[in-house]
């Protein structure tokens, strides 16, 4: 009987994590691509995309939607979870276990038209003092692109205050980067949001969105996952 629990104990002992529980999935609420709508829903079509395959795939999951930096100092945390819509970006590449492509964005330095700024490069952009969202693809593509926080770059916690700042303080920032339906949805959703006008756009390879999990996932479970989007796909 002793050799028996042993046994079973050892066993236990081996099992992937994701054996025990729900798989945590964090997100943030972005415009136009996974979001609550007026009646207080999550949707979205990236949304969309994760419930069906984790549905495919037979996954119990408990989805977490938080601040942009919350979400990602999470599934940092967390060796049983998994983020959406993560921007693929060189710096963060051996970070995750990169799951599933969702979709693309075009993103965009946007600023306020009377400030009448143009741009021919990102590198232009360092004459400027550019807002970003902590942890965002925009926070991490211009720092590896030699912007300095403080000089050129204001990190702020997220997309709300950032419109905040641009409607009430408008004298701290030249620049800001969003991803256009994001921004198109904004100003469907709040008439009050500034109106802006496009300088620069990035360029493609920084802007796909994918679903990624931390590095400590389990073989079975990336497999499952990947199993999961494919099927829906």
């Amino acid at each position: 009987m002793v050799n028996r629990l042993a046994a079973l104990y050892v066993l236990l002992c081996l099992m992937p994590i994701s054996a025990f529980g729900k798989l945590t999935v964090f997100t943030e609420n972005l415009s136009g691509f996974q979001y609550y709508n007026e009646h207080g829903k999550f949707v979205g079509p990236n949304f969309d995309k994760v419930h069906r395959a984790l549905n495919a795939a037979n996954i119990d999951y408990e989805l977490n939607v938080l601040g942009w930096s919350l979400a990602y100092n999470g599934v940092l945390r967390d060796p049983n979870a998994c983020i959406f819509s993560l921007a693929r970006l060189p710096m963060r590449e051996p970070h995750f276990k990169w799951i599933a492509k969702l979709s693309h964005f075009t993103a965009y330095f946007y600023a306020l038209p009377e400030k009448q700024i143009k741009l021919e490069s990102i590198l232009a952009a360092k004459e400027y003092k550019t807002a970003v969202i902590e942890n965002n693809f925009s926070h991490h593509y211009l720092t590896q692109h030699g912007f300095k926080l403080g000089a050129q770059l204001l990190v702020i916690e997220n997309v709300d205050r950032l419109f905040h700042i641009m409607k009430q303080r408008k004298h701290v920032l030249d620049l800001i980067v969003l991803n256009e339906k994001q921004y198109k949805t904004q100003r469907e959703i709040d008439k009050t949001t500034p109106e802006l006008t496009k300088v620069f756009k990035f360029k493609q390879e920084a802007t796909s969105l994918y679903f990624a999990c931390n590095t400590k996932i389990s073989d079975d479970m990336i497999t499952k996952l990947k199993a999961g989007f494919e099927a829906v796909n």
